[in-house]
């Protein structure tokens, strides 16, 4: 076993594994010996874009989840949207997903039924229910109402003035344009996706069995860099990323790209590590000898990123 501290080394054993501590076992993850950090409902003032692509995936991952149940399919894992020039990407760990938000979105009917109504899949009861029901009437006024939506752009103020703007963008796309599949190992098809302006793309693999285990943010970092856009990207979604996803979107940001994602990363999953390449590794590596691992105090789901109840 290489020994702690050795120049260059990114194994496992080297860079990580004096950093972290639990089993690993059960998808339960590595959390950093650095402790953990508790952190409560946050506000999105300055981007909205994430908030309401947080809003947007959690609504479809309960929806999701509801039907992976009932037609016997993959049970989702994640959902993250992006939004990279004048397009919305959307993706999943899981192509079963990506085949239930392509077609939920392809409906406005449905769409409006998953997204803005309360009873739909979740309860009051539940910490995911409360959050949820909150989602619904943000996404109603802000998706589903023009006035409403108007209203709430103008009542931004410095910085988050554009913000809303910004994303009143991204929600009019979510409900006005029929979203297309994208197969993101399809080089070809990617570059031209991302010379195209004002789409929607549900990401998918023709070859699913290829990016079993990969998360989704590592799909869109592929993108990036099949496409060379470098211009802002927002990505957001369900859950915080995690450390090894963090690493991977760092590494793509010093590469040029302008990627702005959630900076309080979860647990670190070592398969995700060992398959990440050298120069990735030395990205995840230092994060993870560095941070501390983050939970959200309002609960749904150990790594939730919750915007806070009272935020407009």
């Amino acid at each position: 076993m290489p020994k702690k501290g050795s120049t260059g080394s990114t194994s496992w054993e080297n860079a990580i594994a004096p950093h972290v501590k639990g089993s690993g076992a059960s998808q339960a993850g590595f959390q950093s010996k650095l402790g953990m950090k508790t952190v409560g409902p946050r506000s999105y003032s300055g981007n909205r874009e994430r908030q309401l692509f947080r809003q947007v995936s959690t609504r479809l991952f309960f929806h999701a989840k509801a039907r992976a149940k009932k037609k016997d399919l993959a049970n989702p894992v994640e959902i993250q949207m992006m939004r990279a020039g004048s397009n919305v990407f959307i993706g999943s760990n899981e192509d079963d997903t990506a085949h239930t938000i392509h077609s939920t979105l392809s409906y406005t009917g449905s769409t409006r039924k998953a997204l803005v109504e309360k009873s739909y899949f979740a309860t009051k009861k539940s910490a995911g229910g409360r959050i949820t029901s909150r989602h619904a009437d943000k996404l109603q006024s802000r998706m589903f109402d023009d006035k409403a939506q108007k209203k709430w752009v103008k009542a931004g103020k410095g910085a988050d003035a554009a913000s809303r703007t910004r994303a009143a963008y991204s929600a009019k796309l979510l409900r006005d344009v029929e979203p297309e599949f994208l197969d993101m190992t399809d080089k070809a098809a990617v570059k031209q996706a991302f010379k195209s302006t004002g789409k929607v793309y549900i990401v998918h693999s023709s070859y699913a069995s290829a990016q079993e285990g990969r998360h989704v943010e590592e799909k869109f970092m592929d993108m990036l860099e099949t496409s060379g856009h470098k211009t802002r990207t927002v990505i957001g979604g369900k859950m915080r990323p995690c450390l090894t996803c963090s690493g991977r979107m760092s590494h793509t940001k010093s590469e040029g790209h302008d990627v702005d994602y959630g900076n309080e990363p979860g647990k670190i999953w070592k398969m995700r590590y060992e398959a990440q390449p050298k120069a990735v590794r030395k990205k995840t590596a230092a994060l993870a000898q560095s941070q501390k691992t983050f939970k959200s105090k309002a609960g749904f789901g150990f790594e939730a990123e919750s915007d806070s109840e009272s935020e407009d």
